[in-house]
């Protein structure tokens, strides 16, 4: 007949197994210390227990604890890293072996404990550890009979099987992390890859829109000018003339619009600052251009119109640059201060005529100059193009921050 103490130990070792299969099924990390906690002061009878991890940092962190209710709040927020040191349970970590007290109020280890804490007669330690690496211990206390070598070997064997769990449950979650950061990327990317293709259309598109209609429309309301300057055209037909020509440029100014409509960036998405880098990126590489964007201060997001002003303008006036003005370099200046944003930018092209200059506003041509600076004014901003002092053409723009 089997004596009571080896049939206690058979059920123990019983149970052990079974909860160890059940640990090792369990893949978040608070549940496999809250598992395996309730289980060690289940084996070992004892009031109350903890796990304690290391953080590489010469402390331990208390990652779980059962049995112990402080009274004050903050204890645990206090107390939950630990120094690791020799003591009664450090000697766990620092000299990589168990420890079994029963009277840990004269035992040579002890250095005492907080305020608050509640007081330990008996303890027992056994190190977590995978391989040769200590990753961290088990620590149970307050047994009234005391602990004994048998519990010792139970719960070190048990927390092999823990640790072995604890890094399952860490490398689950830096997998659960990876797949997030990769899922993340993958809808950045998709994204970033659906505005690629709609910027595209819309280019596309606006392309059509410049290089047929308006052209068409331009030609016709040179035809139209022609007419009415090269011969007497009797008044009811030279009144008609000057509605179609009127109507011609109102026209254009609207295909204009449509263009611009067209080419909006999408500043809630990526900023101002990223699209004015990827627009000058992208003009020095196409171009046998030199371009360069500086800026200054500190960055900030403007409201969705300045943003939109600002980088539409900054295109336009790039895409002249390419188009007009014989230029070897170009220089975009964006200055954020805490009242107003400045941009300029500066070529080292032809310029313009100072006819153009001066009456570009009541020019039944230059629509992009006419309609960058009434956006900008309607914004509350200054507007401003002349010759630079050397060569080529200067366009400065502000635009209040309050505004923006």
């Amino acid at each position: 007949m089997e004596e009571p103490r080896t049939a206690a130990f058979r059920q123990q070792l019983e149970s052990l197994y079974s909860i160890s299969i059940e640990i090792s099924r369990l893949h978040e990390m608070p549940k496999v210390l809250d598992r395996a906690l309730s289980f060690c002061l289940e084996l070992t009878l004892s009031e109350f227990g903890f796990i304690g991890l290391l953080n590489g940092n010469e402390q331990m962190d208390v990652a779980a604890i059962k049995g112990f209710e402080p009274s004050d709040p903050s204890f645990y927020e206090n107390f939950r890293l630990i120094p690791v040191r020799p003591s009664v349970f450090g000697v766990v970590i620092t000299d990589r072996r168990s420890k079994i007290s029963n009277d840990v109020l004269h035992d040579p280890d002890r250095v005492g404990q907080p305020r608050g804490h509640p007081p330990v007669r008996t303890f027992l330690g056994v190190p977590l550890q995978v391989g040769e690496r200590v990753i961290g211990m088990i620590g149970v206390a307050n047994k009234p009979s005391g602990y004994t070598t048998d519990e010792e070997r139970l719960l070190s064997t048990f927390a092999n099987q823990v640790a072995v769990a604890i890094e399952n449950a860490r490398l689950y979650e830096d997998q659960r992390g990876m797949i997030d950061e990769l899922e993340a990327l993958h809808r950045d990317l998709s994204q970033a890859e659906r505005e690629q293709v709609l910027r595209e259309e819309r280019e596309r598109i606006a392309s059509e829109l410049h290089d047929r209609i308006e052209q068409a429309i331009f030609m016709l309301g040179l035809k139209v000018n022609a007419i009415l300057e090269r011969e007497p055209v009797a008044e009811p037909i030279a009144s008609d003339l000057g509605e179609v020509r009127q109507l011609a440029v109102h026209t254009s100014e609207a295909v204009r619009e449509a263009i611009f409509a067209l080419s909006l960036p999408r500043p809630a998405a990526s900023g101002l600052l990223f699209e004015m880098r990827r627009l000058v990126r992208e003009l020095g590489q196409s171009e046998d251009l030199e371009a360069d964007l500086v800026v200054s201060g500190k960055p900030l997001r403007l409201g969705g119109q300045a943003e939109q002003t600002l980088y539409i303008l900054a295109r336009e006036a790039l895409a002249n640059v390419v188009r007009h003005a014989r230029a070897r370099r170009v220089l975009v200046s964006l200055r954020y201060s805490d009242h107003h944003v400045d941009l300029v930018i500066q070529d080292d092209g032809a310029g313009a005529s100072d006819q153009i200059l001066q009456h570009y506003q009541e020019s039944g041509t230059h629509f992009g100059m006419k309609r960058s600076r009434r956006q900008v004014e309607d914004l509350g901003g200054t507007f401003d193009v002349r010759n630079g002092e050397e060569s080529g053409l200067a366009i400065r723009v502000r635009i209040p921050v309050a505004v923006a």
